[in-house]
This record gives C-alpha cells, sequence and structure tokens, in this order.
C-alpha cells in the first residue's frame, strides 16, 4: 500500500470515500506549554492487488524521541479494490492532543505491524 495523499487539517470527514479537507497545516503554533490541540488526517492509499483482505492500520504520533504522546490507534480494515477504484480514503480527527514541549513530531502509520510511512510537522510557540 502506498500513501498517496497525507493532509494535516483542522477536520477531515469521508463521505464513501470522498474527502473534505478543511485548512490544510504544516505546523502548529500555541502561545505556551503544554499545549492541548485538536486536528485533523486526512490520508489516501493506494491499494495493489496483493494488499487486498483483512488488515490492521495503526496510527500513532511520536515526538523528536520516538516516544509516542498518544497510543496508537489500531483499526481493523478490509481492503478490497473494486472494478477501477484502487484507493481507501480515510479522514481521522483527534481532540486535545497533549504536546508537552515544542519540536517536531511525527505522525507514524503501520500495516500489520509494519511500518508504512511517516509524515513530520512541527509544534512552536508564537
Amino acid at each position: 500500500m502506498k500513501v498517496e495523499l497525507y493532509a494535516l487539517c483542522q477536520g477531515a470527514y469521508n463521505n464513501g470515500g470522498q474527502l473534505t479537507i478543511v485548512n490544510t497545516l504544516d505546523n502548529f503554533g500555541v502561545p505556551s506549554f503544554p499545549a492541548r490541540i485538536s486536528f485533523g488526517l486526512a490520508l489516501k492509499f493506494y491499494i495493489r492487488p496483493e494488499e487486498e483482505g483483512n488488515k490492521t492500520l495503526a496510527i500513532s504520533i511520536l515526538n523528536e524521541k520516538g516516544a509516542s504522546i498518544i497510543p496508537p490507534i489500531p483499526s481493523k480494515v478490509h481492503i478490497e479494490r473494486f472494478d477501477r477504484a484502487s484507493h481507501m480514503a480515510l479522514a481521522l480527527n483527534l481532540q486535545n492532543v497533549l504536546f508537552e514541549a515544542p519540536g517536531e513530531y511525527n505522525v507514524h502509520l503501520e500495516l500489520d505491524n509494519q511500518r508504512l510511512d511517516d509524515f513530520a510537522f512541527e509544534v512552536r510557540q508564537v
């Protein structure tokens, strides 16, 4: 499976595979730490034929040291390619995620306990 779209945003919604992404972001600016931030993640995956079946997709957020700041969020997904559809869309909205300090963080994706991809973003004081 290949990640074709990743968006950090204010909100993400999936309506039958049609993603709505509200205000994309590259980083967060907060007045002080610790900070609680609510945000969305929108993902679109390309599915190869050999990847069909029941899978576990896990999403976590890691700090610069590789420690998880939220427990991994595992989701059981059934991956199936239809006649012409070879993509899967995912929208996730996280509420009040605690960031203790400024720095670079990563959204870490795993498929069946194997690293799929990582996406970096920054949280800084403004």
